[in-house]
């Protein structure tokens, strides 16, 4: 649980309870804004000294060396991870597209497909892209996954597409792919996929279904903090990869959803 205090995204799920009282949960609320905010502006500072000074190194890695950080590396991952992870949350991934714009073209295409079935078809051709390319992500997951939505909602197949229907499917595609409740802690395709295809793409696959339906954004945060509490007794350098998901999603959210602009790592 020290880790807990790094992802504000998991205060509401980790340390609040349904007997929390008001004043407990406007405290929590408070540090969370607090702790989001701090996050979000070290990371902008970090950010835009790596880029400054790559710029500065096309012209002299001499004078680029000479270059001061204001602010140290605000994650557990390496400065290389780190930027990497920069580049795919903020910048283009797909062709000349971020995330956000992918998810935008997507919705705005869905919204003519009339049937519920049909747009199933297309989410899981938004949500596997052609970049995966382990035999893992184009064969297993790839048939799990689109098992998976086949098996959504069958009885809505015929009927016209709607929120409520993005909403029911986004929740339990999070479930697929996370994990479905404490009662029933299973999160084997989540394994399987970070080992296959890392952390970053797991966590991107995640920003995908969250940028569609940001209503469902709490009921992720919801999943990953069963998953933190299911390892909470469990030593850090024992469960790396948990942790590396928990920085990379740290970073994912707050460029997506935080209040500093990133984009300038286009």
């Amino acid at each position: 649980r020290t880790l807990i205090p790094r992802y504000p995204y998991l205060y509401r799920h980790s340390l609040l309870s349904e007997n929390s009282s008001y004043e407990h949960q406007q405290m929590i609320q408070q540090i969370q804004v607090h702790r989001q905010r701090k996050f979000e502006l070290d990371l902008s500072r970090y950010a835009a000294h790596q880029w400054r000074r790559a710029e500065v190194a096309r012209i002299s890695m001499e004078a680029a060396q000479k270059i001061q950080s204001p602010i140290g590396n605000p994650t557990l991952l390496s400065d290389r991870e780190l930027v990497t992870s920069l580049r795919q949350f903020a910048g283009k991934v797909e062709g000349n597209s971020t995330y956000q714009d992918m998810a935008k073209r997507f919705i705005s295409h869905t919204y003519s497909t009339t049937t519920f079935h049909s747009f199933k078809d297309d989410l899981y051709e938004y949500l596997v892209p052609n970049c995966f390319s382990s035999s893992y992500a184009r064969q297993q997951f790839s048939n799990k996954l689109y098992r998976q939505l086949q098996d959504t909602i069958p009885h809505n197949n015929g009927e016209l597409f709607d929120e409520f229907l993005l909403l029911r499917t986004c929740s339990q595609v999070l479930n697929f792919l996370v994990i479905d409740s404490p009662q029933k802690p299973n999160h084997f395709v989540f394994v399987d996929l970070i080992g296959n295809i890392g952390p970053i793409f797991t966590v991107g696959l995640l920003l995908k279904v969250v940028l569609l339906c940001r209503k469902v954004k709490p009921y992720l945060e919801k999943r990953i903090s069963i998953l933190f509490n299911h390892y909470e007794s469990s030593a850090q350098d024992q469960v790396l990869w948990l942790v590396k998901v928990l920085e990379n999603l740290n970073i994912a959210l707050t460029a997506n959803f935080g209040r500093v602009d990133l984009s300038f790592v286009n």
